[in-house]
């Protein structure tokens, strides 16, 4: 079970870097729909917890902390943008 788990937290964490990434690098600003921009927001959410199921606590509360500034990031500039 516990691969499954670690596997689920490393995916999440990375699509929670890629995808907001790749939405605010590629497009323009004023061009970004709110449909994207939450999906940028929920994305860091759901990392986190799989991150939290992790059993191994110093890999947990690194893929945790990760999600979390993503999360913090993207939504300020989620906040300036709109």
């Amino acid at each position: 079970m516990q691969p499954k788990q670690i596997r689920n937290g490393i995916t999440f964490t990375l699509l929670s870097i890629l995808y907001p990434l790749y939405l605010f690098t590629t497009k323009d600003p004023d061009s970004v729909s709110t449909t994207s921009l939450g999906l940028a927001l929920f994305l860091p959410i759901v990392g986190t917890i799989f991150a939290l199921n992790i059993p191994e606590p110093k890999m947990k509360w690194t893929l945790a902390a990760i999600n979390l500034v993503i999360f913090i990031l993207f939504l300020y500039y989620t906040l300036a943008l709109r």
